[in-house]
This record gives C-alpha cells, structure tokens and sequence, in this order.
C-alpha cells in the first residue's frame, strides 16, 4: 500500500501501441456499462417529467465521460493532457444534470426558475474558468491541478443537490430521497482518497477505489429514482 504517493503507472503493449493503466480502462468501461445500464431502466418508466429525463441525461454523460476518461488514461503516451479533457468537461456537465434533475421539483415556482438559471449560469462559468486553467496553466508537472475546477464545481452542486435537497425531500416528497443524502455521504471517502493518494497496490489504485464508491453511488440514486417513479404511478388517476 502507498499513501501520499502512486505507484508507477502499469504499461502494456498492444498491436505495438505503448498503453498505459489497463484497470483505470476496465474501472472506466465498468461504469460506463452500469450508467448506461440505469439510463435504459428510466427510460423504461415512460415518465417525462423534468426530473426523470436529467437524471437519464446524468447517468448517460456520466458514464460517457468516465469510458472517455479510461481512454484518455490509457492513451496518454499519444493523446497526453487533451486526453483528459472530455472525460473533465463532462463532469461539469453531468453535475448540471442532477441539478436540473433536483430543482424541477422545488415547489415555489419563483425559486425554482431561479435555481435553475443559477445552476445553468454556473456551469457556464465553471466551464469558462476551467477553460482558462486547461489553456493557461501548466498542468503537466501535476495532473491534479486540473481537475480543481471540475471537482470544486461537483462538491458545490452535488453537495446541495444530493445532501441538502435530498434530506429536504426526504421530508417533504418521499422517504426514499434519503438515499441521495446517503449517496453524498459515501462519496466523501472517494474524496479523501484522491486526496491523500491512498493506494491499495498499482492494480488498484486510488481511481479504482473511487470507482467503488461512485458505483455505489449510482445505485443510491436509482433507487430514489425507482421508488419515486412508483410514487407517481399509484398517484396517478387513470
């Protein structure tokens, strides 16, 4: 186990091409299939509110961007940090979703429109300010650099989103919502690993661990989504 440092980057050869870090490839794809795996079952509820489709729309970006950040790992000796920005700019963009997802079911019209706009307008320039530092700062001498922006941006919007939201509507809409609050909760431990570089062994890193816990994440939110689609199947009148 390392802490505080990783490990070398694994690296394989394939039909001559010099790869890197196969497990963030197969962690990445993993999530990919999961993420498409949900957005398919929500399409299948037939519910076209708000809040069903930005959650199709999450899980879909989400896990798009991920299968495009194993690529990026993987093929760094040939694409290097542009590699990584798609998987880094979907995750502004995915964060977005559940926002748009959450505030469609604010009641007070007024602040709901206003969440809305706010949530549409800080997107926007967090992809402006991230913009700026992909262009500006030298990121090679530390990776992690860039992803301050993307990741500051997610704490912000998912924390509201999924902590505060999800217990508010807990109380408010269905018991169910409290599995975005724990949601929240478990992908605080993803953070501290990043954090502090917290690494099993090289075929599991501290981006494998975190693909753990965002896994379970997914799930989390899947069963909000599920048990308030019932919610509104039996409420409503034929």
């Amino acid at each position: 186990m390392l802490i505080g440092k990783d490990f070398d980057k694994i690296e394989f050869d394939f039909f001559g091409l010099d790869l890197l870090e196969p497990n963030a490839f197969i962690g990445d794809t993993i999530i990919l299939i999961v993420a498409l795996y949900f957005a398919v079952q929500i399409k299948k509820f037939k519910l076209r509110n708000p809040f069903f489709k930005n959650w199709k729309r999450f899980y879909i970006v989400f896990g798009i961007g991920f299968f495009l950040g194993g690529i990026g790992h993987t093929f760094y000796n040939y694409f290097g940090l542009t590699g990584k920005y798609p998987s880094w700019y979907s995750g502004i963009l995915s964060t977005l979703f559940v926002e748009q997802a959450m505030f469609s079911l604010i009641t007070n019209q007024k602040l709901k429109s206003i969440a809305l706009k706010t949530s549409h307008f800080k997107a926007l320039f967090v992809a402006i300010i991230a913009t700026f530092v992909f262009t500006y700062i030298n990121l090679k001498d530390d990776v992690s650099k860039g992803l301050i922006v993307p990741t500051l941006n997610s704490v912000i919007g998912l924390g509201f989103s999924l902590g505060f939201l999800g217990y508010h509507f807990s109380k408010t809409i269905h018991p169910s919502f409290k599995w975005l609050w724990i949601s929240a909760l478990i992908l605080i431990p993803s953070a501290i690993i990043q954090a502090m570089k917290i690494n099993i062994a090289p075929w599991m890193d501290r981006n494998d661990l975190s693909h753990v816990l965002l896994i379970l994440g997914m799930f989390c939110y899947f069963i909000t989504i599920k048990n308030y689609s019932k919610q509104l199947k039996s409420t409503t009148v034929p």
